[in-house]
């Protein structure tokens, strides 16, 4: 075995949360080699989806060139670690490979296994309870892994990347494309079309973009407020930037506390107003390094007074962005948190 080595998988394009925790690794000086899920596992065809949906895993040749990939990596390099990031389509065989080779295997879902059709498979299920460790950042997925059968789960805090999550020097050109009074980023979801639709008819100015926002009712006025595109990395650190406000809706797939956002909005040095969780309130003081709110009428209210109130944005901002940076939430402060966990 090789120590101080790692075989990494996961989404390797920039901005993914699993090519920061890969640079994690690299900051602690481990030998990184990735195995990529982006050609073979994005923009599926009509008829891969439909294969999908009768056979619950991706076409054969796909699967089985993406498993042996790993196995061949392992047999070669027999690293320290096997660090899967989601791992939709890694089967319970090749943990069962790294395993036989005393390779400790780690796995790290960033959203919800259980209650997200989005990101969960059969596949995934299956091997779950395969691995050494199994880390998750939703606090409450550790009793629903446990309840899967997995024996020893860590739950550790969502982090940023001081290489895409930081302040940009904006131009003119920039705050015009980017910025706005408030701002959110992420995908639609229900609750949060009908709180920004609320924001929306009180004719802010105000900016959504994200995916899925087409599927607005064409009669919303929120449809009015939506870019109808993503924005990733650096544009991403502008609109955080170059908004007054930017809104951090958690997930109510299931019971989120605490989500990415809630460390990237301040480390670009933007306004974080977010719904009020403990795990929240337990990181930033509430009305001076971010705020919440806890319903539509609160949330209003919030909006309305920072609309009218700049001098209380600026140190919230500053603020923040200096609470988020003492608090060192990094993906490698994260990766030393999984290494250390036994």
């Amino acid at each position: 075995m090789n120590k101080k080595t790692v075989l990494c998988v996961g989404a390797t394009f920039q901005g993914a949360n699993s090519l920061s925790l890969f640079r994690g690794f690299r900051a602690l000086g481990y030998q990184v080699t990735a195995v990529s899920t982006d050609d073979l596992f994005y923009n599926y065809s009509l008829a891969e989806r439909a294969y999908m949906r009768v056979m619950s895993k991706p076409l054969k040749h796909k699967y089985q060139q993406f498993n042996g990939e790993i196995r061949r990596l392992l047999k070669v390099q027999t690293p320290e670690l096997l660090f899967v990031v989601k791992g939709l389509w890694v089967d319970p065989e090749t943990i069962d490979v790294a395993k036989k080779l005393g390779v400790k295997t780690i796995h790290f879902h960033p959203d919800f296994l259980f209650d997200d059709r989005y990101h969960t498979s059969k596949v995934l299920n299956d091997a779950i309870t395969m691995y050494d460790v199994v880390v998750t950042p939703k606090s409450t997925e550790v009793v629903k892994y446990r309840k899967h059968g997995c024996s020893s789960v860590l739950q550790i805090q969502y982090a940023f990347d001081p290489e895409i999550h930081r302040p940009v020097v904006l131009s003119d050109a920039d705050r015009m494309r980017y910025g706005a009074s408030f701002t959110f980023v992420g995908r639609m979801e229900r609750q949060r079309a009908l709180w920004l639709n609320e924001i929306a008819k009180e004719d802010y100015w105000l900016k959504v973009w994200g995916t899925n926002w087409q599927k607005l009712p064409s009669k919303m006025k929120l449809r009015n407020y939506c870019m109808f595109q993503g924005v990733y990395t650096e544009d991403m650190a502008k609109v955080f930037g170059a908004s007054d406000v930017a809104l951090g809706f958690l997930t109510h797939l299931s019971d989120e506390q605490h989500t990415a956002r809630t460390f990237e909005i301040p480390a670009c040095r933007g306004f974080l107003l977010t719904e009020r969780t403990e795990e929240q309130k337990a990181l930033f003081k509430e009305g001076e390094e971010a705020d919440f709110f806890s319903n539509t009428e609160e949330l209003l209210e919030k909006v309305a007074f920072y609309h009218a109130n700049p001098a209380k944005r600026e140190f919230i901002r500053r603020k923040g962005y200096e609470k988020v940076l003492k608090l060192d939430a990094t993906y490698t402060r994260r990766i030393q948190e999984i290494l250390a966990f036994k």
